[in-house]
């Protein structure tokens, strides 16, 4: 009789030893937020959405670093040190994402609508290839998104019209929160794509 009884103990024990876990497990899951980096609007460029300028402009390709081929957002802490945002996530892959905001930016900026993102359809010719490669894009442990990318841009018969740089941006957040330093983000590239345009208007002519 005592052995069952200690092995009844026992199995109580184990229940209740799970059970206690399971309930801190699921006290410990928080729900994931998702978040998009956004384009410039209309208003903020005084250009005309409906864009019918006749040049092509090709996007890409948009070489990003390993450490930023993940859903979670990233933080730089220190130079060294990196911290990911398991609750708070892309909700598409930033090498989609990032492309189609310059495309997008840069459809505004330069006034066209025939944007071509990289890959696009053989046959398919542009003016000009805007070339990408970050280096970095990530929050600060103060919120403010940095952008470090390195660019150039050739023209349709691949000579380089504007050669290889190297930009960087600091943005401060506008407002606490994983939000704001999404939006800070978001105006990082927005900053970029301004730089783009505004070294291109002598090779347009404008």
């Amino acid at each position: 009789m005592k052995n069952r009884s200690g092995k009844w103990q026992g199995s109580w024990l184990l229940l209740l030893v799970g059970g206690l876990l399971l309930v801190a497990g699921c006290a410990r899951t928080a729900a994931v937020s998702y978040y998009q980096l956004s384009s410039l609007e209309v208003s903020s460029t005084g250009k005309n959405a409906d864009a019918t300028g006749k040049l092509v402009l090709g996007i890409g390709p948009v070489q990003l670093p390993e450490y930023l081929a993940r859903p979670q957002i990233v933080t730089r802490l220190t130079t060294q040190r990196l911290q990911l945002a398991d609750n708070h996530r892309w909700a598409e892959p930033l090498s989609e994402n990032i492309p189609r905001v310059l495309g997008e930016n840069l459809s505004l900026l330069l006034v066209t609508d025939r944007i071509l993102l990289h890959p696009w359809p053989a046959g398919r010719a542009t003016d000009y290839r805007l070339l990408v490669e970050v280096l970095h894009f990530e929050n600060e442990s103060d919120g403010a998104a940095r952008l470090v990318v390195r660019w150039a841009v050739k023209g349709r018969d691949g000579g380089i019209v504007l050669e290889e740089r190297k930009s960087s941006y600091l943005i401060p957040a506008a407002s606490q929160g994983r939000e704001g330093q999404v939006a800070a983000l978001s105006e990082a590239l927005a900053s970029f794509c301004r730089e783009i345009a505004q070294e291109m208007k002598p090779v347009l002519g404008k």
